[in-house]
C-alpha cells in the first residue's frame, strides 16, 4: 500500500475527476492552495455536506489540519514510511462538527496542476456490509423505480439515477440539499416533493403527473414517513414508478378506437352530407348574385352569411375524413431546417397580426428526419398558430430543439407565453371534438397527432401555468 500511495499519478484533472467519481468509498481532489477541487458521492453522503458546500473551500473544514497541503503531504509520506501497517491515519470531520480518525491514503497528481487525491478506504466499510444499505445502493443505481429519501429538516439525503432524471438535475447537485434550493422559483403547491410529507401525510399509489423543462412524466407515486424507536418522525420517503409510456400506449389504443368510431361514422356520412350541401351552396351563390344585382345589401348579407357557414360545415367534414382515412403518407428524409425555412414567414405574418414575437433558436441546427414533408409542415403551422391565438394581443412564440436521451428523436418544442393550459383539461387537448375556442372545431390537433403517430413519433404537452410547450419527437 505505502508504493501506491506516495505514487506521482500522470494524467488530466478530467480524467482522475471521472475515475473518482466511479469509487464505491470516500474520495476528494484538493489543490496545492488546500482548496477541495472535487468531491465524490461517497464522500456527501458519509460527511452531510452538499457539493456546492465544499467545492473551492479549505480543506480544512474536513480536515482540521495546520499548515498547507503540501505540509500535510509530507507529513503523511512520512507517517507512511514509519508504519507498521501500511496505513496512516488523519482526523476529519462531518457537517456536524464530529470529528474521528480513519486512515487515509494521499496521492498527488501532476496535471495542468499539482492536485492531490485523498482517498478514505474504510469510511463506508461497515455500511456496505448491511442489506439495507446494498438495497438503497440497488435502488440508488440499478432500478428504474425513483426514490428521494428527505430527514427531518427537509434536506434529500438521497435520490435515485431515476428521481434525478425526473428534475432534469444530477444526483450531485440534489444531495443534501433543502428541497426549498432543489425547486427554487417553483410554487409549493407545483413541487414534487412537498415539505408536508414530514408532517404525515401518505401517498399509496396517486397518479400524478409532473413536467421538468424538455418532458411530461405519468406517475404512480407512494410516500411516507420514517420514525425513529419512540415513534418521532426523523424523515420522508417518497417511491414513484415512471408509467409515462404505459399510460400512453393506453391512452393511444383508446383514442384509435374513437377515431376509428368517428372515421366510419364520417366516411359513411360525409357523401351524404356533401350532396344536399353542394346543391344548397350553388343556390345561395345564385341569390347572392341575384341580390347584388337588385342592391338588395340586406338579402346579400344573410345569403354571405349562409355561404360561410356552408364551406364551415365543408371543412368539418374534411377534417372528418383526414381521420378517417389511412394517409398516404410519403416517407423520405426531410430537411426540417428547409421546413422550417419555407413556414417561418406564414407564422411570423400570423403573428405579426397579434403583436407576437417569433423566436426561432434552432436555425441551421435541425436534423434530417424520416417523416412526410407536407404533413409535416401542417402540424407545424397549426400548433404555432394555436399558440399565437393563446397568447392574445402580446407575448413570444419561441422554437426550438432537443435530442432526446436514448438517441434516436428530436423534440422539435414550441413554447408560448400565454397563460398554460388547466391541468383539468390538459389531457383532453388531444380528443376529437374537445376545443375551448368559440368556433373551434376540435379537431386540428386530433389530426396532429394522428400525423405523428402514423410516422412513428409521439407529441406531449407541458403547461405550468405561465406557458405551454409542445414537444413534437420525430425519429431522425
Amino acid at each position: 500500500m505505502s508504493a501506491l500511495s506516495s505514487l506521482h499519478l500522470v494524467g488530466s484533472s478530467g480524467r482522475l475527476q471521472r475515475f473518482m467519481h466511479q469509487l464505491p468509498t470516500a474520495v476528494l481532489l484538493v489543490n496545492q492552495a488546500g482548496s477541495i477541487v472535487e468531491v465524490n458521492e461517497q464522500l456527501l453522503r458519509v460527511t452531510g455536506y452538499s457539493r456546492d458546500q465544499l467545492v473551492n473551500t479549505p480543506i480544512s473544514s474536513l480536515l482540521p489540519h495546520r499548515g498547507s497541503m503540501e505540509h500535510l503531504y509530507e507529513e503523511y509520506l512520512r507517517k507512511e514510511e514509519v508504519g507498521t501497517k501500511g496505513e496512516v491515519e488523519l482526523e476529519w470531520c462531518d457537517k456536524q462538527g464530529r470529528c474521528r480518525n480513519t486512515s487515509v491514503m494521499i496521492m498527488a497528481q501532476q496535471a495542468e496542476e499539482l492536485l492531490y487525491m485523498i482517498h478514505f478506504p474504510q469510511l463506508v466499510k461497515e455500511s456496505d456490509q448491511l442489506l439495507s444499505q446494498r438495497l438503497l445502493t440497488k435502488l440508488t443505481y440499478d432500478t428504474s423505480m425513483g426514490l428521494f429519501i428527505l430527514d427531518e429538516k427537509s434536506i434529500i439525503i438521497e435520490a435515485s439515477q431515476t428521481a434525478c432524471k425526473l428534475l432534469g438535475m444530477e444526483r450531485l447537485d440534489v444531495i443534501n440539499k433543502h428541497v426549498d434550493q432543489v425547486f427554487s422559483g417553483i410554487p409549493e403547491p407545483h413541487r414534487f416533493i412537498k415539505k408536508e410529507l414530514l408532517e404525515g401525510v401518505k401517498l399509496q399509489n396517486v397518479a400524478t403527473s409532473w413536467t421538468n423543462d424538455n418532458q411530461r412524466y405519468e406517475l404512480i407515486v407512494d410516500a411516507n414517513t420514517l420514525q425513529d424507536e419512540s415513534g418521532k418522525i426523523v424523515g420522508a420517503f417518497i417511491l414513484f414508478k415512471d408509467i409515462t409510456n404505459l399510460r400512453s400506449f393506453a391512452q393511444k389504443l383508446e383514442r384509435n378506437e374513437r377515431l376509428a368510431m368517428i372515421g366510419q361514422i364520417a366516411a359513411g356520412t360525409a357523401h351524404e352530407i356533401r350532396n344536399p350541401l353542394t346543391s344548397i351552396k350553388g343556390f345561395l351563390q345564385m341569390f347572392l348574385k341575384s341580390f347584388g344585382d337588385s342592391g338588395m345589401e340586406r338579402e346579400k348579407t344573410y345569403t354571405e352569411i349562409m355561404l360561410t357557414e356552408i364551406n364551415r360545415i365543408n371543412s368539418l367534414v374534411s377534417e372528418f375524413l383526414l381521420l378517417s382515412k389511412p394517409r398516404n403518407i410519403q416517407y423520405s428524409m426531410v430537411d426540417l431546417n428547409t421546413v422550417f425555412e419555407e413556414i417561418l414567414p406564414i407564422v411570423e405574418s400570423q403573428a405579426n397580426l397579434y403583436g407576437i414575437d417569433v423566436q426561432f433558436a434552432s436555425r441551421g441546427k435541425l436534423p434530417m428526419v424520416v417523416g412526410d414533408n407536407e404533413l409535416l409542415k401542417q402540424v407545424f403551422i397549426n400548433i404555432c398558430k394555436n399558440g399565437i391565438e393563446a397568447m392574445g394581443e402580446q407575448g413570444s412564440l419561441r422554437i426550438s430543439h432537443h435530442f432526446d436521451q436514448d438517441g434516436d428523436k428530436v423534440s422539435i418544442d414550441i413554447h408560448d407565453s400565454g397563460p398554460g393550459i388547466p391541468l383539468y383539461i390538459i389531457d383532453k387537448i388531444f380528443d376529437p371534438f374537445f376545443t375551448t375556442k368559440e368556433e373551434g372545431t376540435g379537431l386540428g390537433l386530433s389530426v396532429c397527432q394522428k400525423i405523428i403517430h402514423d410516422i412513428g413519433g409521439q407529441i406531449r404537452v407541458s403547461s405550468k401555468g405561465f406557458g405551454t410547450t409542445f414537444h413534437i419527437m420525430l425519429p431522425y
